[in-house]
Order: structure tokens, then C-alpha cells, then sequence
């Protein structure tokens, strides 16, 4: 519908009346029209959007069970070491644990009570949550069952196993958020000079139209353009850039990606509307 409605007519110069072409170079014009800008950087964001949003609640969901598997052991090892066997401590585990990994392996004993082995109760688990840490939590409860001897030995060692990954992974997380931001923060950097060469320079030069210096008159509208489609693949490529610092996979900076385009699209329509005129109006006060 939107591209019936809108993208098609406006290829063919009958909508979008705001519509201005410029030549980029000889043979080559670009357009500039705020509202289409605004639309193309709309249906990138729709679509990019849900899988972003899903990918994100995945991570959390995944984040949240890692989090909760040096306690879960702990418990566990405790459960064996009181005299309970395996399924029983591993029940009462997970009604110790109310996160998601509780939920899971809350599953996986009522699988077992139903009359499937434990290896296939676990098997049934990763087909839903195929994590490492997760499948070698379950080989390691699997081999623990089947083997019997030194169990809460074993379990121990695993909590303090998964307590130290935890804590690496949360010191790396801090170490490298800063870094992350500075996504953020070059792109504001750059929408901020865009804006005072557009305006401060640019503009000046149109208003001036010195013959030492144009060969021809330079159409503001023109840059505004290439600022934008700029700007807007900077945002496209640092979130990836955040995503794969924060957590280690280009998929986890999706969201990071639709954030910040949807932050240029604000950006220049306030340009457009707010920002431009003001400081047009603050520069006039000042060369006055």
C-alpha cells in the first residue's frame, strides 16, 4: 500500500509537492523532500523493527537464565548433599528459582514424572534454548545422574564455574559500555557539524553567491540530502558496531540500529521545522 500510495507516485512526480532535484554531478541529481525522507526512513525502520525487538527479548530471556545458573547449582548441590536423589533435588532447584531457568527446568522434571528419561526431558530444553551454557549445564547434570559417586562435589564446582563466567561477563559488559556510547555520541557530533556547515556556511555562501568562490550556486538542499542519507547509515552501522561490543553478535546492535536512525529521522525534520530557522535568525542577528 505505502509503496502504491506514495514511493511509486513520487517516482513518477505526482506526489510529495515539497519535492526538489539537485545535480549531485554531471548526468546524476539527487531529490530532497523531508516528508519522503521521512517515509523511506520509515518503512527501513518497520521493517528492520520486529526482528530487532524479538532478537532483543531473545538475548534477555537467554541473559536471564545465565544469570540464574551458578545459584541454580548451588541449590542443586545442596538438594544432593541433604540425601535427596538427583530429580528430587533438582525440583525442589527449580522451585527454588522463580526466573526463567526455574520455569525450565520445572518443565523438564514434569517430563520426567511423565515417563521421559532425563536425557530426553533435557534434550526437549534445548531445542527451545540452545545456549553453551545451557547445553553444558545439561550434560553435566545428564552425566551426573548416570554416573551417581562425588555428585555435590561435581554441582559445586559447576556453580563456581558458572559464578565466575558471570562475573567476567558482567566486568567486560561494564568496561565496554563507554565504548559503546561513543556510538552515540559521534553520531550526535556529526548531525551537530552538519548542522553548522549547512546553516553557518553553506547557506552563507547561497545568500553571498561570490563569483571567486561558486562557479555555480550551491542549493542547500543538495547537502541537506547527503547529511541525511549520511547520517542515516552511520546510525544503520553503529548500532551493529554497539551490538557487536555489547554483546558480542552484529544481530544483538538491531535495536541499537533502529534507535539511532530513528533519531537522524527526528533530528532533521526538527531541522527542518525548528532548528534551521533559528539559527538562520542567529547567524542574520550576528552578521548585522
Amino acid at each position: 500500500i505505502l509503496l502504491e500510495c506514495y514511493v511509486l507516485p513520487f517516482l513518477m512526480h505526482r506526489k510529495f509537492g515539497d519535492v526538489t532535484w539537485h545535480q549531485l554531478m554531471s548526468g546524476i541529481s539527487m531529490p530532497w523532500s523531508r516528508n519522503f525522507y521521512t517515509l523511506l526512513a520509515a518503512l527501513v525502520m518497520a521493517c528492520l523493527a520486529p526482528y530487532a525487538v524479538v532478537e532483543y527479548l531473545n538475548r534477555r530471556y537467554v541473559d536471564a537464565v545465565e544469570r540464574e545458573m551458578a545459584s541454580f547449582f548451588k541449590g542443586l548441590a545442596e538438594g544432593v548433599r541433604a540425601g535427596m536423589p538427583l530429580i528430587k533435588a533438582l525440583e525442589m532447584a527449580a522451585r527454588a528459582a522463580s526466573g526463567p531457568l526455574g520455569r525450565e527446568m520445572r518443565a523438564v522434571v514434569a517430563r520426567v514424572e511423565m515417563g521421559s528419561s532425563l536425557e530426553e526431558a533435557l534434550a526437549k530444553l534445548l531445542e527451545k534454548v540452545d545456549v553453551p551454557s545451557l547445553r553444558r549445564a545439561a550434560t553435566l547434570i545428564t552425566v551426573a545422574y548416570e554416573s551417581g559417586g562425588r555428585v555435590a562435589d561435581v554441582l559445586d564446582a559447576a556453580a563456581e564455574m558458572y559464578g565466575m563466567i558471570r562475573s567476567y561477563e558482567d566486568e567486560k559488559r561494564a568496561s565496554i559500555a563507554p565504548y559503546a556510547w561513543t556510538v552515540y555520541i559521534s553520531l550526535a557530533v556529526f548531525l551537530f557539524v552538519s548542522t553548522i556547515v549547512l546553516v553557518g556556511f553553506v547557506e552563507q555562501l547561497q545568500r553571498l553567491r561570490i563569483p571567486a568562490l561558486l562557479a555555480s550556486p550551491i542549493p542547500p538542499q543538495l547537502f541537506k540530502a547527503i547529511f541525511f542519507i549520511s547520517s542515516f547509515i552511520e546510525a544503520a552501522f553503529g548500532g551493529l558496531v554497539v551490538g557487536k561490543m555489547r554483546g558480542g553478535t552484529i544481530k544483538a546492535g538491531l535495536l541499537h540500529s533502529v534507535i539511532l536512525m530513528g533519531l537522524v529521522t527526528l533530528y532533521f525534520n526538527l531541522l527542518d521545522l525548528y532548528i534551521e530557522p533559528l539559527l538562520r535568525g542567529v547567524f542574520q542577528l550576528f552578521s548585522s
